[in-house]
């Protein structure tokens, strides 16, 4: 919090106040249609740079639009005491960024077909001047083809850059994890990926910005200039001998048919789920497996109750209180193991869905994780079983992940596990989906990794 601070200046021939007070900058500028002043108040968070140049100050910020949207806005005033405005401009920039570095240097991959081929075009209109604004310089990569920003990330010389940022969908976040990941010196590796809204899914976004505000890219551009690192948990994922990591979800059954096999309606966004689901409702798809899950707690009410406790603790009590050390190593082993399987909790049967979450929301309006932490080393897990469950609930509870409510429908198991081992039956050919990724259709496990990866956030938590 700063003190007030006031600095006298010149606009359209008439002398204003430049008013710094408890981090937020107000002014007056000119009269509107009306014949009076328009009041001016800007958050430091808000505030992208003050410089003096040829005795003017200027200052640019991302002020509203309206309520939900953010507009780059450049003003600039003549001065009358530069002694006294240097003063003020180092003042407004310190509270500006006081907790994060200013003029960043960022290594940037767009997906030059994400988002219906415009992530390109949004990064160059939308957010390339908001990082300009900022004084932050950047190395952009055009993404040439299926796990090209994996390869880059891998051998990638991470010292020049601050943050890598993805300007895309969630795909090519997991290739950065993944790249990151497979680093000889990956548990070395600190750098914070910060994310831009620009694919036709944008689950990550929207978990860190909330609902409402996860596809805006000004307000994922700010997040990324003023926003802090998040360490999160991810995934490590075993097929045959193969080995990889996601940091959103996995899925088997209805949830995979929804999204994998209407990979090429994306343009239709959360639709395609919908369609997806009758599709395979119709087709009366069979969905039998074996599952195997390391349960930490299957009672709804505990999960809450400590989600609440988590949740509402600062970012530093939260380090504290669930700190694990960093490692690669499988725990559990992998999917060719015997054990610690038969230790495990085990089901066995048909089941519509079979849905794993590390984040809330897995695209807008579908909180289908309410109580997903990003590093509590637990992997939020819920399951439909067929034959209890008629092929309209299935609907209902798609539906109600709009508002989580489905979380309290009888039908749904809703567990908090650290892995699980899945086994298709009776079965050749079927989809999983890992990431919103199409992975082997093969038996898996998967493990959870704790706070193996940085990703900026606005306040070190995921919105809800």
């Amino acid at each position: 919090m700063t003190e007030f601070l006031q600095l006298q200046v010149k606009n359209e021939d008439k002398t204003i106040n430049l008013s710094f007070n408890n981090d937020i900058l107000s002014f007056e500028k000119k009269k509107n249609f009306k014949g009076t002043n328009k009041p001016i108040s800007i958050p430091a968070r808000n505030i992208l740079s003050v410089t003096l140049n040829d005795s003017r100050i200027i200052i640019n910020a991302l002020v509203p639009k309206d309520k939900l949207k953010l507009k780059l806005k450049t003003y600039s005033f003549e001065l009358n005491d530069e002694s006294a405005a240097q003063t003020w401009k180092d003042t407004v920039n310190l509270a500006a960024y006081k907790d994060t570095k200013k003029a960043k240097h960022l290594k940037v991959f767009i997906n030059p077909i994400g988002g219906s081929g415009k992530a390109n075009k949004i990064f160059n209109k939308i957010a390339k001047p908001i990082f300009d604004a900022a004084n932050c310089t950047y190395d952009i990569t055009l993404t040439e083809h299926s796990n090209h920003a994996k390869e880059i990330a891998n051998k990638l010389d991470l010292k020049p850059y601050d943050a890598i940022v993805s300007a895309s969908g969630d795909g090519i976040i997991h290739e950065i994890v993944n790249g990151l990941l497979s680093r000889p010196d990956a548990l070395e590796t600190d750098i914070p990926i910060g994310v831009i809204p620009a694919g036709t899914g944008n689950a990550l976004s929207i978990c860190l910005l909330g609902n409402d505000y996860g596809n805006s890219v000004p307000h994922a551009t700010l997040n990324i200039i003023k926003g802090v690192p998040m360490k999160i948990d991810v995934c490590s994922i075993t097929q045959d001998e193969e080995r990889y990591f996601a940091f959103m979800s996995l899925n088997y059954g209805i949830m995979a048919d929804g999204d994998i096999s209407t990979d090429h309606l994306r343009w239709m966004k959360d639709s395609r789920f919908v369609l997806g689901t009758i599709q395979a409702l119709l087709e009366n798809r069979n969905y039998d497996c074996e599952l195997a899950m390391k349960v930490v707690e299957d009672n709804i009410e505990r999960i809450r109750q400590e989600y609440n406790n988590v949740y509402n603790s600062s970012p530093s009590s939260i380090t504290d209180i669930q700190d694990k050390p960093r490692t690669l190593v499988n725990k559990y082993g992998t999917v060719n193991d015997s054990n610690p399987i038969k230790e495990w909790t085990k089901l066995d049967g048909d089941g519509y869905f079979f849905f794993a979450g590390k984040v809330p929301w897995v695209s807008k309006n579908n909180l289908a994780f309410p109580f997903a932490l990003p590093s509590d080393g637990l992997l939020d897990l819920m399951i439909v079983k067929r034959d209890k469950i008629s092929k309209t609930k299935v609907i209902n509870i798609l539906q109600a992940f709009n508002d989580a409510s489905h979380i309290n429908m009888k039908e749904v198991n809703y567990y908090k596990v650290e892995a699980f081992r899945l086994t298709p039956k009776n079965k050749e050919n079927g989809y999983i989906s890992i990431d919103g990724e199409k992975a082997p259709f093969k038996p898996f496990q998967v493990e959870v990794l704790p706070k193996i990866i940085n990703i900026i956030s606005v306040n070190g938590k995921y919105s809800t």
